[in-house]
């Protein structure tokens, strides 16, 4: 689907678009500060460089020079002889903007290397800002805001060189991914899992979890709408229990399983990869915690705790067995082997949010390097391999290579050679089945009860029936369609920076095309109309909504009001010593 309103726009943007790789000199980084103590103010250094990662709040951040130290620190894992029986697929930290940046790293990765990259998976932190009254909608400091590169590849100026998967985090342009939040094209190329999701790409399965967990929100409905209050901005990317409940339910078959008979289990889990922005609670434990702490030195109290983490991830870790987890929010590399025995019993689960105590159901691996384990599962024994990577941002670990072999992905499958995105039929049946659980009550409402409900066969063969109907002419019937569609101008045109229907959702025509696939009523998003007299003549106040004034209640570890780093593009900061501590990381 196209937007006939916008095609001159596109255009216009395209037009723009100058030869080369846009590469230069940026504006030099921020230095860090020195606090004593987490969450504490600190004092700011200077910028050093010259060179790198350059921005500058509310202009564009997308000249820098590459390093061939940001290329040759990629590390790659797992083997792929070109031969079809991999898949390549590049893993993110924390984005903050800087997509430009990440795709040329990995353009050139791959010219240095030989090696193409079928896949980008993003952790979030992702801030697809549009323009710059999507600055409205993203909890960041109004300091430290600047539009970033994703614009471009939303305008149809440049297109992204490698299909990329994103969830969100807790720094998003908010409004855009409420649009879409069963997920959909952020822009040509670049697909959002929604608040919760799950994909198929060549045969491998993909889930998605987007946002943080805070428990006074867990409980709670998707209240928020904008245009957003100081307490919306932050809760909008809060975890709900609903969500959750939809990737147990996911799990629900092989729970049964087990039951009746261990032996008859698969060497497959319920997903392949699950990407969160924040980590499972626990999975420090799994991996080398001395080096962990070398680094970040004040996470110890909350790993004495046992509360660094989610526990609705720890829950949907125990529950999908996932074969890799990809994570980020924390700005460190750290990698972990959990190791899953079937003595578990899955419907013994702790309650979301209270702090449990390490039983002997569970066994702790704790590895004296940060490599990975490569044992593979057996019919006992199920492993998920973490993996959680820095910011975008030189001399950083943000970036890492993951071969996915057909080995890994068990139960006798092998990867398809059809390049598309695919939905996965069983998720729609659960979105179609739970869409009563949806709600927008700020009440607090017990945690659904996955055993109410029950996905057949015959669930899955109605929904692919009917896209089989609508994709007559496509050989992939499944495929995701490429429907994206611009709702607000783009950065750089006429009219960009003012409001469209005074700020409050404006819809997207994806989400209308899934609940219209499905059946489903809009709850919690809003049918898509467009009418160009909607522009409106009133100028965006960026300042209106002042993020410095910090909930208390909130003081986050990746909270950035004090954070000089916090710049869409990445700016880098200066050699320091060692022993400082960086206020990027409180």
């Amino acid at each position: 689907m196209s937007n006939p309103a916008y095609d001159e726009v596109r255009r216009q943007m395209q037009r723009m678009q100058r030869p080369g790789r846009g590469r230069g000199r940026g504006r030099g980084g921020r230095g860090r500060g020195r606090g004593n103590h987490r969450g504490g103010r600190g004092r700011g250094g200077r910028g050093r460089f010259n060179n790198h990662y350059g921005s500058n709040s509310n202009h564009n951040s997308n000249d820098f020079q590459i390093n061939d130290e940001d290329i040759f620190r990629i590390e790659e894992i797992g083997t792929n002889d070109g031969s079809g029986n991999s898949v390549r697929i590049a893993v993110q930290g924390c984005s903050h903007g800087a997509l430009e940046n990440i795709y040329d790293i990995l353009e050139s990765y791959q010219q240095i290397h030989e090696r193409r990259i079928d896949l980008l998976l993003c952790c979030g932190d992702f801030q697809a800002l549009r323009n710059t009254t999507d600055f409205e909608t993203i909890s960041v400091p109004p300091k430290y805001r600047n539009i970033g590169s994703f614009y471009k590849y939303y305008s149809g100026e440049k297109i992204a060189p490698i299909l990329t998967i994103v969830i969100g985090g807790n720094h998003e342009s908010s409004s855009y991914m409420q649009e879409l939040y069963y997920g959909g094209w952020l822009a040509p190329n670049v697909y959002y899992l929604g608040a919760c999701g799950v994909v198929n790409y060549r045969g491998i399965r993909i889930g998605g979890m987007s946002g943080i967990y805070k428990d006074w929100d867990y409980r709670k409905g998707r209240f928020e709408f904008p245009p957003y209050d100081n307490k919306t901005l932050r809760s909008v990317y809060h975890v709900r229990n609903f969500e959750v409940a939809r990737f147990k339910l996911l799990a629900k078959p092989q729970q049964s399983l087990e039951k009746e008979n261990e032996d008859k289990i698969k060497q497959r889990p319920v997903l392949d990869i699950m990407m969160s922005h924040d980590w499972p609670r626990g999975i420090e434990q799994h991996g080398n915690v001395d080096a962990l702490l070398r680094k970040k030195k004040f996470f110890e109290q909350e790993i004495r705790d046992n509360n660094l983490g989610s526990p609705a991830n720890e829950e949907m870790l125990n529950s999908l067995k996932p074969s890799f987890w990809f994570a980020a929010h924390l700005h460190v590399k750290f990698q972990a082997t959990f190791q899953h025995k079937l003595s578990i019993k899955e419907n013994d689960e702790k309650p979301v949010g209270k702090t449990e105590e390490i039983t002997s159901d569970t066994t702790f691996i704790a590895l004296e390097s940060d490599d990975t384990c490569n044992d593979q599962p057996t019919l006992s024994e199920l492993m998920t391999k973490f993996l959680s990577l820095d910011k975008c941002l030189p001399k950083k670990h943000h970036l890492q290579i993951v071969n996915v072999s057909e080995n890994e992905l068990g139960d006798g499958r092998s990867l398809s050679s059809e390049s598309r995105l695919c939905y996965d039929l069983e998720w729609l049946a659960i979105l179609q089945k739970t869409h009563h659980w949806t709600h927008s009550s700020q009440a607090s409402m017990p945690d659904p009860d996955v055993n109410e409900i029950d996905i057949t066969q015959e669930d899955i063969d109605s929904i692919r029936s009917k896209l089989e109907e609508i994709n007559k002419s496509h050989s992939i019937a499944t495929a995701i369609p490429e429907n994206f569609t611009m709702t607000l101008r783009p950065h750089g045109s006429v009219g960009a920076n003012q409001r469209i229907n005074q700020g409050r959702m404006v819809g997207n025509p994806q989400t209308d095309d899934l609940l219209k696939l499905l059946g489903l009523d809009h709850i919690i998003t809003v049918p898509y109309i467009y009418n160009n007299s909607a522009l409106s003549n009133t100028d965006v106040d960026a300042n209106e909504i002042d993020i410095d004034d910090v909930d208390n209640n909130e003081i986050d570890i990746d909270e950035e009001e004090e954070d000089p780093e916090i710049s869409f593009s990445g700016n880098i900061a200066p050699a320091v010593d060692e022993n400082e501590i960086d206020l990027d990381d409180l």
